[in-house]
């Protein structure tokens, strides 16, 4: 059985969304590891008040680390659209003025991005994802990796699985909204699958 020996099996996650847990077990499930949500220790979210996706990682990895003292893993992740110079970017999850950082609201968001679109030809987007895992609270070499995906804005919302903007996001090298896939495609392509495969990699070659 694998085991990652630098985090010594037991992880928390810098998050209370139960989909984000389902979702990151399974690119572990090959390894004898312990996943908890920060909620599982009564911690809150910390104040994202950075500029970029990899601060705002960092930053909750930190908090969630020295609060409980184990190792820790944050992810911050957006949706980047040309057209809207890069928004909603790091606001992604409260893109919408009825949106806050404990309970998005997915349904304004997407409607809010539609609304801001009309008009616009340009639908190419991007999804990027930054994961962030601190071996200890004082982790002086934090492990940072990084992944894209590219596609574009539809109008017309697609598909009942995913979260966030899944439904309106088309990728044209399958033809299909990342909504409109099984967790286990999505797993194949995603921004968040890209940059969870060379975390682990990073992970088994790490001391």
């Amino acid at each position: 059985m694998n085991k990652i020996d630098c985090i010594n099996n037991k992880l928390v996650i810098a998050s209370s969304n139960k989909e984000k847990l389902i979702e990151i077990t399974s690119f572990f499930k090959d390894f004898d590891l312990s996943i908890y949500l920060q909620s599982d220790f009564g911690i809150h979210t910390n104040d994202e008040r950075n500029n970029t996706f990899i601060e705002n990682a960092l930053n909750k990895a930190r908090h969630v680390s020295r609060l409980t003292g184990l190792p820790s893993l944050a992810e911050d992740s957006g949706l980047c659209v040309n057209s809207l110079s890069g928004a909603p970017g790091i606001f992604s999850a409260r893109y919408s003025s009825f949106s806050n950082k404990e309970n998005s609201d997915s349904k304004l968001n997407n409607e809010l991005l539609i609304k801001n679109l009309k008009g616009l030809e340009d639908r190419r987007a991007y999804y990027i994802s930054i994961v962030v895992i601190l071996r200890n609270p004082n982790d002086h070499r934090p492990l940072i990796t990084e992944g894209i995906l590219h596609g574009e804005i539809v109008e017309k919302a697609s598909g009942n699985n995913g979260f966030g903007y899944d439904p309106h996001f088309f990728v044209p090298s399958i033809g299909k909204t990342l909504a409109s896939i099984t967790l286990s495609e999505k797993n194949k392509i995603s921004h968040r699958a890209k940059a969870f495969e060379k975390m682990i990699q990073k992970l088994k070659f790490t001391n």
